[in-house]
């Protein structure tokens, strides 16, 4: 699947790369959040010791910075997605390219986010990154 950028999500990766030392192989801006996919093994250099790399690319681009770890493997990649919350289970459908996680209770609200504004992210980049359709929080 080809990924189309726009020229500001082009320019955040350009920054974060010389800021981090990291390959970021993805971004993508939301509302007032970046999210960076990094290259697998790289998740460590993108933060930087005590979240330093976090720090300054949010005093540079004035948003919220995360980031996810990339990975091949769609059930590790859905888990690294969903950091810092554990997942209980997941389904993976793959005739459908459907998921499902089942997030501790406590930490559902969360993990959707208000109005729903962190699974929809989630979902972009699942989709974006190994052409999930859909994944349904229970």
């Amino acid at each position: 699947m080809k990924i189309k950028l726009t020229q500001q999500e082009m320019h955040y990766i350009a920054v974060a790369e010389v800021m981090t030392g990291a390959t970021i192989i993805d971004c993508i801006e939301r509302d007032n959040r970046i999210t960076f996919i990094v290259a697998k093994g790289k998740l460590g250099k993108a933060i930087g010791k005590e979240a330093r790399n976090i720090k300054k690319l949010e005093s540079i681009f004035k948003k919220e910075v995360r980031f996810v770890e990339y990975d091949e493997d769609k059930k590790q990649f859905i888990i690294n997605l969903f950091k810092p919350f554990k997942l209980e289970k997941i389904v993976i459908n793959e005739e459908e390219n459907r998921v499902s996680v089942v997030v501790n209770a406590r930490d559902k609200g969360k993990a959707i986010g208000k109005e729903g504004r962190n699974i929809n992210i989630l979902r972009e980049i699942a989709k974006r990154q190994h052409g999930i359709e859909e994944i349904k929080v229970l």
